[in-house]
């Protein structure tokens, strides 16, 4: 993202740490606005979990609680589709929430926030997002070209051997891109915990393929990779 279309910048607060790249206007101000929301959301989601202690460390989805905050309600359903815990969407789902927010307040016709590899963008031209899988020979070669028309869209990782958030599978990288935040980063929470050897990838990938709301599936162990889906996919030989 090193180029002339983008202007990037951090955003930081607590375990949050965003990164931002829009395509025109102050950003100054818009770093300043992004650090107001974090802030924003990280309040309403400490508020719910002193009320819901157990949204903060449950590994199975929880019952709907009724009245509250959209980020949160988002959570938990996210986790009910994919079988996970709230907490499983908290990356993604905040991707989003900034994301769209940017893009309600400032005249931006791009924006892309990353959240410890999950990501949520709204393009005017094509990008390419390869998937970084750690030490597996297949890392930064496969990516996939994300068209204006995908968008809004967001892409989310997990990985079972990068990063230190509690995986039960090995997989180097679970790529997962769907419309929600949310959604994107449960399931890939969801698949990089059943990727439990590189022998069942293909099958994880037909599986996560046959859910609707996942538009593509990147899977990789080692050597082995299994992926399909509608966005068109790039590979590199080095």
């Amino acid at each position: 993202m090193g180029n002339a279309r983008w202007s990037v910048f951090s955003v930081r607060h607590l375990e949050t740490d965003l990164w931002i790249a829009v395509d025109r206007g102050d950003k100054k101000d818009a770093a300043e606005f992004a650090l107001q929301r974090v802030a924003y959301y990280r309040k309403v989601l400490d508020a719910h979990i002193r009320e819901h202690p157990e949204f903060s460390s449950s590994l199975e989805p929880l019952p709907l609680v009724s009245e509250i905050h959209p980020l949160a309600e988002g959570m938990y359903r996210a986790a009910s589709a994919a079988g996970t815990g709230p907490m499983s969407a908290v990356a993604g789902a905040f991707a989003e929430f900034i994301c769209r927010d940017l893009l309600d307040e400032f005249v931006f016709s791009e924006v892309v926030v990353e959240n410890g590899g999950d990501i949520f963008l709204k393009l005017e031209s094509p990008a390419v997002i390869s998937v970084f899988a750690g030490d597996s020979p297949l890392s930064g070669k496969i990516g996939v070209t994300v068209k204006p028309s995908d968008s809004p869209l967001s892409i989310c990782c997990s990985s079972a051997t990068i990063g230190h958030s509690f995986s039960m599978g090995e997989a180097d990288a679970c790529m997962i891109a769907c419309r929600s935040g949310a959604l994107a980063d449960a399931y890939a929470t969801a698949f990089c915990n059943m990727t439990i050897n590189s022998g069942i990838i293909s099958s994880l990938a037909d599986k996560a393929l046959g859910i609707p709301d996942i538009m593509s599936v990147v899977i990789i162990k080692d050597d082995i990779v299994g992926l399909g889906g509608s966005l068109e996919f790039v590979f590199r030989d080095s």
